[in-house]
């Protein structure tokens, strides 16, 4: 349905001469990419209003998005499981977290576990991103970069006594990451680069 409406608006776009012929293709992927991200962050958002749980949710996304998009994972083969999976998984870390905040040891146990692993890791080189050795080299380095404020931001929260819940979603959102890593390693969904 998403590739359906961006086709046209593509065919739309070059029969108005906005764009080449040969520039279509890059648009299609593009829009593509554009609309699903915000389908897919637009339900997260919804989830959270409908929950009560609006600014946590802002936050879990702000973090994971942040680091996500630096340390990759594990990654589904069509836009419907990418998205299904990701609406069941958010809804589970919004059934999830409260029960960590309770048992604040376990929490800071796994983020502990999450951050040493995104600094071993750093990223996960997907087959559809085929990074080269230098991008990769980067990525990792922006990967543990990004974790390690996110990390300063957590602590500081705690020292000033921040609402818990808080600190939980953007905890939540690095084990996720942390993961996805993991997952992506375990089922071989990844490329290494000599």
């Amino acid at each position: 349905m998403i590739e359906n409406m961006v086709l046209k608006i593509v065919n739309q776009m070059e029969m108005e001469k906005i764009i080449n012929k040969s520039s279509c293709e890059y648009y299609e992927y593009a829009l593509i990419g554009m609309v699903e991200h915000a389908v897919t962050v637009g339900t997260m958002l919804l989830l959270g209003l409908i929950f009560r749980q609006l600014l946590p949710t802002i936050c879990f996304v702000v973090f994971f998005l942040s680091l996500r998009k630096r340390t990759g994972g594990f990654h589904a083969n069509k836009f419907w499981q990418c998205y299904l999976g990701t609406v069941i998984t958010y809804i589970v870390v919004m059934l999830v977290i409260p029960m960590f905040c309770m048992n604040q040891t376990i929490m800071y146990g796994m983020l502990l576990l999450a951050i040493t692993l995104i600094f071993i890791m750093g990223t996960i080189n997907h087959p559809n991103v085929d990074m080269s050795k230098s991008e990769l080299k980067e990525s990792k380095k922006a990967a543990r970069l990004i974790v390690l404020m996110e990390v300063m931001i957590i602590a500081v929260l705690v020292y000033l006594k921040a609402n818990i819940l808080y600190i939980g979603y953007m905890s939540g959102a690095i084990i996720l990451c942390a993961l996805l890593m993991c997952l992506a390693k375990i089922i071989k969904q990844e490329v290494y680069v000599k």
